[in-house]
């Protein structure tokens, strides 16, 4: 018999927006139309696209038809579209009545393991780890157990004290639990280096365990701690797991992963990520941050990804003076908050930066002009660009800024070619009247040009030139042209009614776009013939618009904190191993989060075990060359990453023609 419930508005409200997003409910009437729609909401969900996975699942589980045989499989994802979403207290209510309504469910495992994900996101240790209690008791599967045996390590030793385990192993009704909990607290009093209080507990367990897992675990517990008790620490992660950056952040946690399952297998040292869900929110980042920042177990704190949460963040570490290291926050003056933090992702400043550097010292750049976007990170990228062709006394002619997409720059083009044409014309005068007064001194002093076969006499406007044979009058362009004291193009006039840039009107042009804009920008730069050397960030690596543009793009050179070879041997080692893991090859985020984490591994390696020595470590850290980036914060500016890539078109490949080691110019032969 079936239980008609009464619709409650907020499903009245969700099935209009269905209807309007153009889901039709009413027509879901039959199995295959239903298993047609699970199929497209779980395309959607493993797609990251949650709220359109949401709408789907309901739109199943509230469907017109007498025993849905999809509606215990919509009623899960639903749970989970939730929480990734970030909607804890509703994925919570929906999991609870899942276990109530449908106790024998195929899915009862995977709704407990999502529900106990949950509680620990919203800090109910305690209900947590009753869960994964229950979910080791009744699932001797290895997979299973893995989860619930690394939950609840986390959970005895971290979140909890131990007279609150002894107390909820005090309190359990089953003996799968109570002998549990018996033996994590003689592991959780062996590391305190309280060998009797070890011993005396497990001495209340019975002679003879009846379950194998347990007497395993036993037989463990009774052989480590024979030994000196392993100090096990922290490195809290803080990263979006739900919510509208839950794609970045869940890719990172892979890299993160990875990094520290390969790093426990190569050492002694029992290092465990400690990960927290901030949902992408400032406040929850910051609530995390405390949290992570009172246990001294806890040696760093790696994240957030989003520069105002890592800002929250900073104020946390600097006050425990706790390193943190971000690896992809890009804000300027984060690092400007305090000693402890470091950022991995390098900053718009440094980037702009060392592309100026490398115009000026590898192109010798002089002149130069630039049109950008008039938001914080075209200002950040052109001023220190700007800013280092100024400090190797080179002329930065005209900055122009558009607003939006830069489909039509016809205005900004026209006022940089007439800035251009003003400062030859400008740079011309002064150059001309200089040569003149060289020339003077030049035909009364060097031999090359008196001597007994040639005078000159310089005039205002002509020269005479007298030989042996002959006297003749030349002007003073040609003269000045003959002595070598100015060129046949510096004479040249550039027509003000046009806007195409002839060769040698200005030595640079800079163009940091945007994602997107290179597709706008580059048949601009066609048609207003705009080659020569041209400059830009890392949007510009598309290597299918540099095969359809290699005449516009052949002289570009971008800047990067990020390179991939995929046919380096470091990257091909970790790709079939990543893969059985994450069913994938290593995304470019993925690779972030893994080198960013091995660059902090690396310091603890070295012998780094607290977060003074930590923070030394990372201030005072030889380059990491990494898989996909290069760290080091010994560059131009403290705690910020001062290595990059400078990019451009080799032969049919996009590849690094230099890079930038802590703040200076390594050329692709390995010199500076």
């Amino acid at each position: 018999m079936c239980t008609i419930k009464k619709i409650s508005l907020p499903i009245i409200i969700l099935i209009i927006l269905l209807l309007m997003t153009g889901i039709n409910v009413s027509t879901a009437q039959t199995v295959e139309e239903l298993q047609n729609l699970l199929n497209e909401g779980v395309a959607a969900f493993n797609a990251e696209k949650y709220w359109d996975a949401q709408r789907i699942f309901q739109t199943i589980n509230t469907a017109a038809i007498t025993n849905n045989p999809l509606l215990t499989t919509s009623a899960l994802m639903l749970i989970k579209t939730n929480y990734h979403l970030g909607e804890s207290a509703r994925s919570l209510t929906l999991a609870h009545e899942f276990l109530d309504d449908y106790p024998n469910s195929k899915y009862i495992k995977e709704v407990k393991i999502t529900l106990a994900e949950i509680l620990l996101s919203c800090e109910n240790y305690a209900e947590a780890l009753l869960i994964y209690l229950d979910l080791l008791a009744n699932n001797p599967d290895p997979e299973t157990q893995t989860i619930c045996e690394d939950h609840i390590e986390k959970i005895v030793d971290f979140y909890l004290t131990t007279e609150q385990v002894k107390t909820r192993r005090d309190s359990s009704a089953d003996d799968f639990s109570r002998q549990y909990l018996t033996i994590k607290l003689a592991g959780l009093y062996h590391a305190a280096g309280n060998p009797k209080l070890a011993q005396s507990e497990l001495r209340q367990l019975p002679g003879r365990l009846e379950n194998r897992y347990l007497s395993d675990q036993l037989q463990n517990t009774e052989t480590a701690i024979k030994k000196p008790p392993v100090i096990r620490q922290y490195i809290g992660v803080i990263l979006p797991l739900t919510g509208a950056n839950s794609l970045a952040g869940q890719r990172i946690l892979n890299g993160v992963k990875y990094a520290v399952d390969n790093y426990r297998k190569n050492h002694a040292v029992d290092i465990i990520a400690l990960v927290l869900d901030n949902r992408g929110d400032g406040v929850q980042s910051l609530k995390q941050a405390e949290l992570l920042a009172k246990n001294r177990k806890v040696l760093a704190i790696f994240g957030p990804v989003l520069t105002e949460n890592a800002t929250l963040v900073a104020v946390a570490a600097n006050q425990y003076q706790i390193p943190m290291i971000t690896p992809t926050a890009s804000g300027t003056h984060l690092t400007s908050l305090g000693p402890y933090v470091f950022q991995a992702n390098v900053d718009y400043q440094n980037l702009g930066y060392f592309l100026g550097l490398y115009g000026v010292k590898v192109n010798g750049l002089k002149t130069v002009a630039s049109i950008s976007p008039a938001d914080e990170f075209g200002k950040e990228f052109t001023d220190a660009f700007c800013r280092a062709i100024d400090e190797y006394g080179g002329q930065v002619i005209s900055q122009q800024w558009y607003q939006g997409k830069p489909s039509d720059l016809k205005y900004q083009i026209k006022k940089m070619h007439l800035a251009a044409i003003d400062y030859t014309a400008n740079h011309f005068n002064a150059k001309f009247n200089l040569a003149k007064k060289q020339l003077a001194e030049l035909v009364n002093t060097d031999s090359n040009f008196f001597n007994d076969t040639l005078r000159i006499a310089v005039g205002e406007r002509q020269c005479l030139i007298f030989k042996p044979d002959t006297i003749y009058r030349q002007s003073l362009e040609e003269t000045l042209i003959m002595t070598g004291l100015m060129k046949r193009a510096d004479f040249e006039v550039y027509d003000r009614d046009t806007t195409a840039f002839p060769s040698g009107l200005v030595d640079g042009f800079l163009f940091p776009a945007r994602a997107n804009d290179p597709n706008l920008l580059v048949p601009q730069l066609n048609y207003y013939e705009i080659k020569g050397n041209l400059f830009g960030s890392a949007n510009w690596n598309d290597p299918e618009l540099f095969r359809r543009n290699p005449d516009v793009l052949k002289n570009l050179r971008f800047v990067s904190d990020f390179y991939l070879d995929t046919d380096a041997q470091a990257y091909r080692q970790i790709v079939p191993d990543f893969a059985r893991k994450f069913g994938h090859e290593p995304e470019w985020i993925e690779l972030y989060g893994f080198d960013t984490m091995n660059a902090l591994l690396s310091v603890i390696a070295s012998g780094a075990d607290n977060r003074e020595s930590v923070n030394r470590g990372l201030m005072e850290m030889p380059v990491y060359r990494g898989i996909c980036r290069n760290i080091s914060f010994k560059g131009n500016r403290p705690r910020v990453n001062s290595c990059a890539f400078i990019l451009g078109l080799e032969g049919d490949k996009i590849k690094p023609v230099a890079t930038i080691e802590n703040g200076s110019i390594i050329d692709s032969r390995g010199g500076q």
